[in-house]
């Protein structure tokens, strides 16, 4: 039997982390696997990626188009979907995201790179999934980020309607279940692993 993918997204401060965390104490471990995506393991394509994307000036980098930053994400995304997702998946275990591709269009979007090019790179990257499709995803939602008291939030809640915009598309695909993480975390997290026990049975 095939495993099935659990993609958890959102913007960031919205606690989405948190909750990947809470279920590695809740799934099983012999049949579930956790990953960042892409990933930030050394010696991965990933985790150089990561390091561009928050420290290019170790690389000699004074600065990326919206665009070209995305592209080198889903250079890692395609890396590490061939390399350890689909393997995972077709070994048989669940496999659960911190972030997909959502994150691609929306960052993207909300950055200012070209839309069209956007879908291109999501469109490349979808055809390297193949067959594999979010058995569920979860979006994690508050009306504003976690330790941001004072912040000008005008960005976030544009990532914040992008994504809810992004998710009513992707509804009509796959299951897509809004996680309210405005109370307490233990409740936010019951409320992900009841509907993570219901994708799983289907």
């Amino acid at each position: 039997m095939v495993g099935k993918l659990l993609i958890f997204e959102g913007p960031d401060g919205v606690g989405k982390s948190s909750i990947v965390h809470e279920l590695k104490q809740r799934l099983p471990r012999d049949s579930s696997e956790f990953l960042s995506f892409p990933g930030r393991d050394d010696g991965t394509l990933g985790k150089a990626i990561y390091r561009i994307h928050h420290a290019p000036e170790e690389f000699g980098i004074a600065g990326m188009s919206p665009l070209a930053k995305q592209a080198l994400h889903v250079a890692a995304h395609i890396d590490v979907i061939e390399t350890r997702i689909r393997p995972w998946i077709v070994a048989g275990k669940n496999v659960v995201l911190d972030r997909f591709w959502w994150s691609t269009l929306v960052y993207g979007s909300v950055s200012g790179g070209d839309q069209t090019a956007l879908k291109q790179l999501v469109a490349a990257e979808e055809t390297v999934w193949g067959d594999i499709k979010p058995a569920a995803a979860f979006l994690v939602d508050r009306d504003s980020p976690i330790d941001r008291e004072g912040e000008d939030l005008t960005g976030w809640q544009r990532l914040r309607e992008e994504y809810a915009q992004l998710a009513a598309v992707e509804s009509g695909k796959y299951s897509v279940v809004k996680i309210s993480n405005m109370g307490s975390l233990p409740d936010a997290v019951d409320s992900t692993v009841a509907s993570i026990s219901k994708a799983l049975a289907s």
